[in-house]
């Protein structure tokens, strides 16, 4: 859920909030996904939480999500009550949800509540998707205005800087195939920026996260017309994403073959080394850091998974008995993990600040392909029992199986192995 959705959905939380209509009631979130996650962080800023979570995937039934066991949703819910107040964010299936939830005897609005856009055929709505159109076709015109005639528009729709980091291993050897030489980059984020320009991407632009919707919605509508390509391994309502992780189709094996077209042939083109030695001297003094013992400790992502504090408290402490200095990598509003400090490293740097820190512990996420090549140690942590698509996050993220590094030491971590998994991270931080 990009930042865009999230702002959506904390808007309409606040209505629910504003209107007493959270009070008292005990609060199901169906889907055990990512956009829960969102959700409930929503339901916590206005002083709520989730009283259980339910999902129809037999495979998340009986695990760990949020804090709760997730049940089926007649397990939850069954018998009729009241008092259950059930709510998801699904872009993909709410009208299947809500039926189901109509059939066991809920109501929408009194008891249902899917918080994402929902397209009809109202009068509204086609002039609401008839302005994001025009809106898409006047950005398209402003970012090209300076451009050669139909030239390419690449956009990345996407927060994920893994997913440029991606898009940057092979963008250049696309643009020679093509013969392309002249094109607009569009993202959505200033971070997904800094990574693209590691690439030598050019005539970056960065949108609002709307707007990318909207001009990909445009190249939908007109065809070949304009030349909108979308940089993403399934995007929207894209029956494509649902060949994630089948038969080992990982995240780079997506990227490869299926944006770009390539076979197994094609090899990655490395982001280009720099000399930001200057710039790195000035943060290790500036966090009062030595080179060579610095353990960065990443401990947020936008999946479900996080590490309980007391594994990063256990962390934290080994590191300071092996005179080891734990810092938090942190960004915007997140907070360092209890005894670390905070520091914060433009991403276009990264691989030479983590070469210079010498160690990496880090919940997998984008940053983790970032530094892929870095020489540091590096720990990556996967959810054991995270599923994604047709598969595991460690089978579709892992590094190795990417084919990003093959140095990493990559760990998947549930409460069950948590001894095992300490034991291991310790024994590489000696």
């Amino acid at each position: 859920m990009d930042n865009y959705e999230k702002s959506r959905v904390r808007k309409h939380i606040n209505r629910l909030a504003i209107q007493d209509m959270l009070k008292d009631k005990n609060i199901v979130l169906f889907g055990a996904s990512g956009f829960s996650k969102d959700v409930l962080m929503c339901l916590e800023e206005r002083g709520f939480t989730a009283n259980a979570i339910i999902d129809n995937d037999d495979r998340k039934v009986g695990i760990s999500c949020l804090g709760m066991i997730v049940k089926t949703p007649e397990q939850a819910l069954m018998p009729f009550s009241e008092n259950n107040l059930i709510i998801f964010y699904s872009p993909g299936f709410y009208r299947e949800m809500t039926a189901q939830l109509e059939r066991m005897g809920y109501h929408i609005d009194k008891h249902i509540f899917a918080l994402n856009f929902q397209i009809n055929d109202t009068l509204y709505m086609f002039t609401y998707m008839t302005k994001t159109k025009i809106r898409g076709l006047y950005w398209h015109k402003k970012i090209t205005c300076k451009h050669s005639p139909n030239c390419p528009v690449f956009i990345a729709p996407y927060t994920g800087t893994g997913d440029i980091y991606l898009i940057g291993l092979f963008f250049h050897t696309y643009l020679k195939q093509q013969s392309i030489t002249d094109y607009v980059f569009a993202v959505v984020s200033n971070a997904c920026k800094k990574v693209a320009e590691m690439f030598n991407i050019k005539n970056i632009y960065v949108l609002p996260h709307q707007v990318g919707d909207d001009m990909i919605s445009l190249q939908r509508a007109t065809g070949q017309e304009f030349r909108i390509i979308t940089l993403n391994d399934g995007w929207l309502g894209d029956p494509l994403q649902w060949f994630r992780g089948y038969n080992g189709l990982n995240f780079e094996k997506m990227f490869r073959y299926f944006v770009f077209g390539f076979d197994d042939t094609i090899p990655h083109i490395l982001p280009p080394k720099r000399d930001y030695s200057h710039e790195i001297d000035g943060l290790f003094q500036q966090y009062n850091i030595v080179k060579g013992k610095t353990v960065v400790l990443s401990p947020y992502s936008n999946t479900l998974f996080d590490l309980p504090d007391d594994v990063l408290a256990s962390i934290v402490n080994h590191c300071k008995q092996q005179g080891l200095t734990p810092v938090t990598n942190c960004a915007g509003t997140e907070k360092p993990v209890t005894g670390t400090d905070a520091v914060f490293f433009p991403l276009n740097q990264a691989i030479e600040f983590m070469n210079a820190a010498g160690y990496f512990v880090g919940v997998r996420s984008g940053l983790c392909d970032i530094i892929s090549s870095s020489t540091c140690k590096k720990i990556i942590i996967y959810d054991k029992n995270g599923l994604f698509y047709k598969t595991s996050h460690f089978d579709y993220f892992s590094l190795k199986k990417m084919g990003l590094c093959v140095d990493a030491i990559e760990i998947e971590y549930s409460n069950d192995v948590k001894n095992e998994c300490l034991h291991k991270i310790k024994e590489t931080l000696k």
